[in-house]
């Protein structure tokens, strides 16, 4: 039928509506998984006022209401016959004649003033008085307040008034008087209107004017802005006097119509209200009024927090006026010359009065027992511990009394996180914790300061190395370079004397050849001189010429093999020191072809080593400007500090 939500995502935990909130338990402030304070509800402990809504300034708490089942059986063309409260005329000034026409065009057949239901309510109350003159009763037409005595308050009970609210005194008078059986649905400024349909099953909707109006706006409803001419007349009878019970005290300005001489007393507002009962409590019997007039809304239903308007009193005390003045008049017609009240006569021949009385049921709703020690436990935890401390009193929590909020956290539905003084001594703490860090870390700044001084100074250095590796490294290259060249022109004249001596080995090679043909021909000459001597001597005188010839050719061929001989021992010598030449010209050449892959592969690392130290230059550099940056920070660091 109806309840308060609260959209967590717009909480953000100012206690508005703990501060408001009559009932200290039905508020439930925990912190998430963010650590954000978000205040849930206990429904079951909720009373449903709305003093959290209208405090809501973040739109996390709205209700709920029949409107959309309402509209829904409306459309399917169900009988439903409509009940409009006398707040209609402040949640729709000067339009609310159009509005219940709009739904008399939609298929409503049968639409009632709750005022007459009010009249009936004040003549309840009046024989009711009459025949129970000691009773001291608390209104009951706030709905709030009922389910505050109900759930909270069960002690108060016996003095909870038994007649019904206007809304169920008209409800019943259509069901037991007029014979109705179908549907009703009521047009409230009131949330907790729907747990009042709920207990009594006579009205099955609750459709506050709030939601109507946002119906309106969706739906795109055109009403008149101006006050203009509407033909809708509320079937069935007019009520009085009972036009004004929104307004505070309308109940008291009522009865005291009927009997001038009871005593009423009214009070009004979460504020003050639930105080009063508590206070009721604390009275003498004899000592409290025989009616105790109260609404849970300081501007009484008028101020409902479901009529969608926020009118100031001037503005709903003169729309009330009118009511009261119109009201006022016909009740003059109303009574005979001897004072009868025709209304009140009427209600006597066709009403019963136990048709319009009702019983209460206490709710069981689970309190959390906490102890003294408990209380204590939970004082400490929020760092209170002197008379001072504990009456501190801020109100920040949104508990009037630090006992209050001590009772909560012992409870377990609030966090000492939440309490002002806790935050302002644990901030305290914390601030202190911070100096103290905070001079660690100046101390800490001077010691890196100096550190990155040093640091500096030995990029500085290591820079200046780096620098000179690469100069050096430069240079050896170019020597290196040199030196390459100067080999390779070494090469080059070995490969000559190589050559060289390879052009000898072959000319020997080639005088060896000459050496033994002339070797030949000496044995040749040395065979025939051997012919021409044996010829010669045969030849005896006759020979003798011959004979010297052929001695010489002989000497001639031995001194040829002589020469040959010495010509090949000098051939060998000469062949074995080429051959030794040779073998040092080629040990020449392989040192040379090593020397060179050595020196290539010098200036290979030479150039390496000038290009790491390029390397380690730009890397310092790097070093340097990070090391500059982080002084920047230090700086920055002890100036936020300072």
């Amino acid at each position: 039928m109806g309840r308060v939500c609260i959209d967590t995502s717009k909480c953000v935990g100012c206690n508005a509506c703990v501060r408001v909130c009559p009932v200290l338990d039905a508020n439930i402030a925990k912190s998430d998984s963010t650590g954000r304070l978000v205040i849930n509800i206990d429904e079951k402990k909720c009373i449903k006022c709305g003093a959290c809504i209208s405090a809501c300034s973040h739109g996390a708490r709205t209700y709920e209401d029949d409107i959309d089942a309402f509209m829904q059986d409306l459309g399917d063309g169900q009988e439903i016959v409509l009940l409009a409260a006398p707040s209609i005329k402040i949640g729709f000034e000067g339009n609310w004649r159009h509005v219940l026409q709009w739904f008399r065009n939609r298929g409503i057949k049968k639409i009632y003033d709750v005022s007459y239901g009010a009249d009936i309510c004040t003549w309840a109350h009046i024989r009711y008085l009459q025949q129970h003159p000691d009773a001291k009763l608390i209104s009951q037409p706030c709905a709030a307040v009922v389910n505050y005595i109900v759930k909270h308050r069960p002690e108060l009970l016996p003095h909870l008034s038994p007649v019904h609210s206007p809304l169920l005194c008209l409800g019943i008078y259509l069901r037991h008087v007029l014979g109705y059986k179908g549907k009703l649905a009521a047009i409230t400024p009131c949330i907790a209107k729907g747990d009042e349909f709920k207990e009594t099953r006579i009205i099955d909707y609750n459709v506050t004017m709030e939601h109507l109006r946002d119906y309106f706006k969706m739906n795109k409803v055109d009403l008149p802005t101006v006050k203009i001419y509407s033909p809708f007349e509320f079937d069935g009878d007019i009520g009085l006097e009972g036009a004004i019970y929104p307004r505070p005290g309308g109940l008291m300005k009522n009865l005291q119509i009927h009997n001038p001489d009871l005593c009423v007393i009214s009070s009004e507002g979460t504020e003050r209200l639930y105080d009063d009962l508590d206070l009721y409590l604390k009275q003498r019997e004899k000592d409290l009024p025989a009616v105790f007039d109260v609404l849970s809304c300081k501007d009484g239903c008028n101020g409902g927090p479901a009529t969608g308007v926020d009118y100031h009193c001037f503005a709903i005390n003169n729309i009330m006026y009118d009511v009261e003045k119109y009201a006022r008049n016909v009740r003059r017609k109303n009574v005979t010359r001897r004072g009868e009240d025709l209304q009140f006569a009427e209600f006597d021949k066709k009403l019963r009065l136990s048709d319009f009385l009702r019983r209460y049921v206490a709710s069981e709703v689970k309190e959390i027992p906490v102890t003294e020690a408990e209380i204590e436990r939970a004082y400490r935890l929020m760092g209170k511990t002197t008379e001072d401390e504990k009456h501190f009193d801020c109100h920040a929590c949104g508990f009037r009394t630090c006992r209050e909020m001590a009772i909560a956290l012992a409870k377990g539905i609030n966090e000492k996180e939440n309490c002002h003084q806790y935050i302002i001594t644990s901030v305290g703490a914390e601030r202190h914790k911070v100096e103290q860090v905070n001079r660690k870390v100046h101390e800490m700044n001077g010691n890196l300061s100096n550190v990155f001084e040093q640091l500096n100074n030995n990029i500085y250095e290591i820079k200046e190395e780096a620098d000179l590796i690469r100069e050096t490294g430069l240079h050896t290259a170019e020597k290196m370079s040199i030196l390459t060249d100067h080999m390779g022109k070494l090469a080059s004249l070995n490969e000559g004397l190589r050559e060289s001596a390879e052009r000898i080995t072959n000319s020997i090679e080639s005088y060896n050849i000459m050496t033994r043909d002339v070797e030949k021909i000496a044995g040749k000459i040395n065979l025939l001189s051997l012919n021409a001597a044996i010829e010669a001597a045969r030849a005896g005188e006759a020979g003798n010429g011959f004979a010297v010839v052929a001695s010489n050719i002989r000497q001639l061929s031995d001194s040829s093999k002589s020469s040959v001989a010495s010509a090949k021992e000098n051939d060998e010598a000469i062949k074995g020191a080429i051959d030794a030449i040779s073998d040092v010209i080629e040990k020449f050449n392989s040192t040379i072809t090593e020397t060179l892959s050595s020196v290539k592969a010098a200036i290979k690392d030479v150039d390496k080593t000038s290009e790491k130290g390029q390397t380690i230059q730009e890397s310092m550099d790097v070093v340097s400007r990070m090391a500059d940056d982080v002084k920047a920070v230090i700086h920055e660091t002890n100036v936020i500090l300072n």
